[in-house]
Order: structure tokens, then C-alpha cells, then sequence
């Protein structure tokens, strides 16, 4: 906007002219989005552009459908880092041509490890064994052996614990997801409780997910101090970590 900086001097755009507040005037120079759109030497740039915007709407709908459980497992780049690792998704696609690849679910491997909190890893936090299977509908975590005394690097504050793991089904062309529901969590359990034997958890879809579908299970892990018979979380997140640990 034009802005009045004397009796008669004026800084900005007016009718096309740009006054500068050295004095100087020029023409206000043309938009170049016809020039983005048509021309040659802009090609790459285009097809960059086209799979840079897909891969943040596919980042987008995962991060969605797993919104509680990352809650309280992100970091502030999460968007960024997981939209980098789609765009690394969409450049394994080697059946359509640059600017219009697109997510293939057998070219998920990327995702695999993926950690939302990039300030607690799971192998720092996490000792003890698990599994992740898939069969069917369901989506399946085993746990052979937690002692949580010897088994988990609680941060300090802390008093109990939570295991988490949710699964979602995501159709990519579709932009639309399925959560699964875990039907028997292990819930908060005390840090100074007892070693666990051969716990499972299973996150059951409504059916079978498609062939062409993404399925994501996450495992993680939330630190609660307990007060007067209450669990309260952690103001502190960034202890909470939380990674992809199933890709189908």
C-alpha cells in the first residue's frame, strides 16, 4: 500500500508504479505465474513443485490419522521431516513420469523407523522386546518381556507409564483414512511394578484394509507422574517418543 512520506513524496505502488524511497520510479513488474506455468525452462521446477505439494498432503492425512497419538510425541518439525521422507516415497514410484509419481504402498519402506519426536528416540527410551505383525484386519504388538525397572529410561518426575500403539489404514488416491481400535491397552502401569510376561495388544480395523492402502502401526511410549490418586502427563513431550514400527 502507498504511504504519504512528505508533501509530496510517496513510498510504494501506485497505478503500476513503484515509488521507491530513494526517489526512484519503475513499473511495477508483471507476474510471472503465466511464465511458471508454460514455460520450458521451468519444467523441473514444476514437477518439483507438483510432488512437493502432494507429499505434504499425504504427510498431512497420516498425521491425522494418528493425531492422538502423536499429541503427545512431536516435535515442532514433524511436518517438515515427515513430508520429506513422502517426497522420498513418491520418487520411488518408476511407473509415472516426474511431476505426476504418486504414493505406491510398496514403496512404503521409507516410512519405516520414522520418528515423530526427534528428541526421544525409542532405542534410548524402549528396552525390551516387541514385535508388530499384520494379519487381516488386524494389526498386532507383542510384548515377550517388560521389566519396567531395567527395561525403560524414564525421565525424572516420572512414576508411571504408558505403552502406545494405534495402527491407521490410509487411502492414498482417496485422501482418507480408517483408525484401528485396540480393544485391551496395557493402560498406566507403575514404573516400580512388576515385570510383564507376554503381553499383546491388537488394533483391529472394521475389515481387511485394501491391497492398495497404506497400513501404519506406531509404538511409543507416555511418562505420567501420579499425585494424590491422579496420572498427570508430563508437561515435557519432548521425552515421549513415538516412531513408525509397521508399514504394509
Amino acid at each position: 500500500m502507498a504511504r504519504q512520506t512528505g508533501i509530496i513524496g510517496i513510498q510504494g505502488t501506485v497505478g503500476g508504479l513503484v515509488f521507491s524511497k530513494n526517489g526512484n520510479i519503475s513499473q511495477k513488474p508483471a507476474s510471472d505465474k503465466a511464465a511458471f506455468a508454460n514455460s520450458p525452462s521451468r519444467a523441473r521446477t514444476r514437477e518439483n513443485a507438483a510432488e512437493f505439494g502432494l507429499a505434504a498432503k499425504y504427510s498431512k492425512l497420516l498425521r491425522d490419522s494418528l493425531r492422538v497419538a502423536i499429541a503427545s510425541a512431536s516435535d515442532s518439525q514433524v511436518a517438515a521431516r515427515l513430508t520429506k521422507v513422502m517426497r522420498e516415497v513418491i520418487g520411488l514410484d518408476d511407473t509415472n513420469d516426474r511431476g505426476q509419481r504418486v504414493f505406491d504402498s510398496g514403496n512404503s519402506a521409507p516410512l519405516l523407523g520414522f520418528n515423530f519426536n526427534a528428541g526421544a528416540g525409542i532405542g534410548q527410551t524402549m528396552y525390551f522386546p516387541y514385535e508388530v505383525t499384520g494379519n487381516g484386519a488386524d494389526v498386532t504388538m507383542s510384548i515377550p518381556s517388560l521389566n519396567p525397572a531395567t527395561d525403560i529410561a524414564a525421565p525424572q518426575g516420572a512414576t508411571h507409564f504408558e505403552v502406545i500403539f494405534a495402527a491407521a489404514d490410509l487411502d492414498m488416491e482417496a485422501m482418507t483414512f480408517t483408525n484401528a481400535v485396540v480393544a485391551a491397552p496395557l493402560g498406566i502401569l507403575p514404573l516400580s511394578g512388576a515385570a510383564l510376561v507376554n503381553q499383546s495388544m491388537v488394533a483391529s480395523f472394521p475389515a481387511a484394509p485394501a491391497a492398495a492402502n497404506l497400513v501404519v502401526g506406531v509404538v511409543g511410549i507416555n511418562f505420567y507422574q501420579q499425585l494424590n490418586g491422579k496420572f498427570y502427563a508430563l508437561n515435557n513431550n519432548s521425552t515421549n517418543p513415538l516412531a513408525i514400527e509397521y508399514v504394509a
